[in-house]
């Protein structure tokens, strides 16, 4: 079957245009390829992701001194410090404002710098597919509702009800204005820049696939209370991370990564939460205990459910990744 690269219809292997919509069916664009649009000096990288990831540090130290002068003109650092370290209502901002920051940066080196094309980190078609970014968000919340759905069936005493509807108001705003661009800058660093630039070094899939999945894990390094905790959040985030490219690279396009990525972030954050969150204490909907164990192993899972779905009839595509040959020039 031959996949239509704009509604996804299959058609006839013969066929040449698309029997739904209409759209030819050629051989759709590299993703990887994209790299060679603009300039790729070694230079520019390395100041790109320097400027790019700097500024958050920058935002985080300026914070971290507001903060520290705010509590000493009120009643002295003492305890307070740590418990507005994890308030979400903290973190959330700082993060939208990083990560704004970051973007905006990004977008400057890229565009004047790299002379490269936004876009270009994104898909290789000449505008964005926003059906496949809803499939992907709608997709993955659909799993993660059945699963949770399964594990409060099946372990009913470890869900706590922490709803509360003034506090829960708050967050869904803050959460839908800063995980959309939290998230997508993520895919569009990782997955589009990153994963472009190393296809420059090995034009193997697999090797840019594995390298941004593991930079992807080391990133949530600090996702934890503690060693033993973060070294499971790395093993859970590059299950996910893996995930994330193997899509971008059977689709050409970070679209449908970016939906389940917006997704997962809003739903960790509003509707089943974990006691060792990064984000503190969260008033999500449901509060439950992080086993890291069963976290990686259901991870895996979901992560397996989405790609067979996603490239069910598909499977020609998903294949190419794994394959040890260079990837075709168009």
């Amino acid at each position: 079957m031959k996949a239509c690269p704009k509604c996804e219809h299959n058609n006839d292997e013969d066929a040449k245009y698309c029997s739904v919509c209409g759209s030819s069916l050629k051989t759709s664009k590299n993703f990887l390829n994209n790299a060679y649009q603009g300039k790729n000096n070694w230079w520019i990288y390395l100041i790109t992701i320097l400027s790019t990831w700097g500024v958050q540090v920058l935002i985080g130290i300026v914070g971290g001194i507001v903060l520290v002068i705010f509590l000493i003109m009120q009643n002295g650092i003492s305890t307070d410090f740590t418990s507005y370290l994890y308030n979400p209502f903290l973190l959330l901002p700082l993060t939208l404002v990083s990560f704004a920051a970051s973007y905006a940066i990004f977008y400057i080196f890229t565009r004047f710098i790299h002379k490269k094309k936004f876009i270009s980190f994104i898909t290789t078609e000449s505008k964005i597919n926003w059906r496949r970014i809803l499939k992907g968000a709608g997709l993955w919340l659909a799993i993660l509702s059945i699963f949770t759905v399964i594990s409060i069936l099946t372990n009913p005493g470890e869900f706590k009800f922490t709803f509360n509807l003034g506090a829960f108001g708050i967050l869904l705003i803050i959460s839908l204005i800063t995980f959309p661009i939290q998230a997508s800058f993520e895919e569009v660093f990782f997955r589009g820049y990153l994963m472009q630039g190393i296809g420059l070094l090995s034009k193997k899939p697999i090797m840019p696939l594995l390298a941004t999945s593991i930079l992807f894990a080391l990133m949530h390094v600090l996702n934890g209370p503690n060693g033993t905790v973060s070294g499971f959040a790395v093993a859970e985030t590059l299950i996910i991370g893996l995930m994330f490219g193997v899509i971008t690279l059977g689709e050409n396009s970070i679209e449908t990564a970016t939906g389940m990525h917006v997704i997962n972030n809003i739903y960790a954050s509003l509707i089943v939460s974990t006691q060792d969150s990064v984000l503190g204490n969260v008033p999500s909907v449901f509060t439950a205990p992080y086993d890291p164990y069963s976290s990686i192993l259901w991870s895996f899972i979901v992560a397996l459910i989405a790609i067979t779905i996603i490239f069910w009839g598909k499977k020609d595509k998903l294949l190419a990744i794994f394959k040890w040959k260079d990837a075709e020039l168009n």
